[in-house]
């Protein structure tokens, strides 16, 4: 049988065989971990080496042991038993002292595979990358011109401040105060915003950060904690326009900063955000309504009118002084009825009847720091009164006897035997009865100053028509009580003579 030979060896996990006792040309095993040891000497210094199946080499250390990684910022590094060193300009490297005297040079598993994933079920979910001895969030994995692209997670914050009542309120409306809205990244929680640090103005006025009366966080700031906090205005605190005088409204722009954890300590954020209020610009108008429906017989006596004003909330702050032209109001601090001192017919349209409005505004103490009132002037300088000339039919006995004002007209209107058309119509097809016992003349009558009709056909139905005879005459109509520099309206007439019974007449 065959000589034997059997080294120095060891089966105890991490044992070096002879406790590094070995002699230059000996060579010793680790049977549980697969590794060969052997000595060296090179400039009077010995050490032990050791081959292995792993990425890991060992060097005996008497103590503490300062090694030189090429690329890395600070290359000379120095490592003790039981300290482990990563290198970061060596692509991933590690280095460990360990118990035993023995230096390990690994290859981390992050120069492996930066990717984190995480598991559920039969999926994987990428959810981190590691770099440089640290693993991010993935916040966005898309596809870039083919190429797999990862959105890290940083801290960026949302960060929004609106004021309260509102942004853009009325001119004798104060701001109260303002409200911040943060939003820390839930995927980066090593850094939050956690505080207000200051507000000034960058239009308008604003006091003091600590004037305000701040109210509770609506949750404790940290990593990923998203909180709301109000502060509100009391007597030494203010938020004010940039118009503290006149009826300009003015406007706000305050700046809001911040301080925020940045993983050690509590710092000054560098962005910022804004509180934005604009006032509004009072103003006011009046408006007379304007007067339609009447026909050329009639006047209007008055019309309404409307008041208004825009960019105020509480009536108290106004007082309106309304002074008529041309009669008399009904309200003379706000709308009303304007009652005319001579009544409108349709020849004395053009006479002035105005309305002219002086209002004051009162801005409160709570808006500007000090009460003020600022007066805006409006006016209607004009009224349009508009009158219709009404086409009308009327039976006399004979064509020499045409009717007559007093037969059309009673008072402000037509007479009972009259039949009232539309305005200046110059057309007309119906039938028409006569219930005398003997031919009567059926008179149409169109305002002389309208279009004027040219064709006239009498038949027994709308469909056995023929031109027939007519006489045409004239007569001016006005009321019978006549206003001051009124004209009577001249119409046109043209008789048809119609004999007893149903007629059916055609007028175009």
């Amino acid at each position: 049988m065959a000589n034997l030979f059997k080294f120095k060896r060891s089966t105890v996990p991490g044992r070096s065989p002879g406790n590094g006792d070995l002699v230059l040309g000996e060579i010793a095993l680790n049977t549980y971990d697969g590794k060969l040891f052997f000595k060296t000497e090179k400039d009077g210094q010995e050490n032990i080496l050791a081959i292995s199946n792993n990425y890991n080499d060992l060097v005996n250390l008497p103590s503490d042991f300062t090694f030189n990684i090429a690329g890395d910022d600070s290359s000379q590094k120095t490592i003790t038993r039981g300290e482990t060193i990563k290198v970061s300009g060596s692509g991933g490297i590690s280095v460990t002292a360990d118990a035993e005297g023995n230096l390990v040079v690994s290859l981390n598993s992050l120069a492996a595979n930066p990717l984190v994933f995480t598991t559920s079920g039969s999926y994987r979910t990428l959810t981190g990358y590691q770099e440089s001895g640290s693993t991010y969030s993935v916040r966005v994995a898309e596809f870039n011109n083919n190429l797999l692209r990862l959105t890290l997670a940083t801290f960026t914050p949302a960060i929004t401040s609106l004021a309260s009542p509102g942004t853009n309120l009325n001119w004798d409306i104060a701001c109260t105060g303002f409200t911040v809205n943060i939003d820390n990244p839930s995927d980066y929680t090593s850094e939050y915003i956690n505080d207000v640090a200051n507000v000034t103005a960058i239009t308008g006025s604003v006091s003091a950060l600590n004037t305000f009366v701040a109210g509770s966080k609506s949750a404790t700031p940290a990593g990923g904690v998203d909180w709301t906090q109000v502060f509100t205005t009391d007597g030494d605190s203010y938020i004010r326009p940039s118009s503290t005088s006149g009826i300009t409204g003015g406007s706000a722009n305050i700046t809001v900063s911040y301080s925020y954890y940045n993983g050690s300590s509590t710092v000054s954020y560098g962005s910022t955000s804004t509180i934005s209020v604009s006032w509004a610009t009072p103003a006011n108008g009046i408006s007379m309504t304007n007067l339609s429906g009447n026909t050329f017989l009639q006047t209007y006596a008055s019309t309404t009118y409307t008041v208004t004003t825009t960019g105020i909330t509480n009536a108290g702050n106004i007082s309106h002084t309304v002074t008529p032209t041309g009669g008399t109001v009904t309200n003379s601090s706000g709308s009303g009825t304007f009652n005319f001192t001579t009544p409108i017919h349709k020849d004395n349209t053009g006479t002035a009847r105005t309305l002219n409005l002086s209002t004051i505004f009162t801005r409160p103490v709570a808006v500007t720091g000090s009460s003020y009132t600022a007066t805006a002037n409006a006016s209607d300088l004009t009224l349009t009164s508009s009158f219709t000339y009404p086409s009308f039919w009327i039976f006399t006995t004979s064509t020499g006897s045409p009717p007559s004002n007093a037969d059309i007209v009673f008072g402000s209107g037509y007479e009972s035997a009259v039949t009232v058309l539309g305005d200046q119509v110059k057309t007309f097809s119906a039938t028409v009865n006569n219930p005398s016992a003997s031919p009567r003349v059926f008179w149409f009558g169109v305002r002389t100053a309208a279009s004027q009709p040219n064709s006239f056909q009498t038949g027994p139905s709308a469909s056995l028509l023929t031109n027939t005879a007519y006489t045409t005459n004239s007569v001016n109509l006005q009321p019978d009580s006549l206003p001051g520099g009124y004209t009577a309206e001249a119409f046109s007439l043209y008789g048809i003579i119609l004999q007893p019974g149903n007629t059916y007449v055609s007028i175009a």
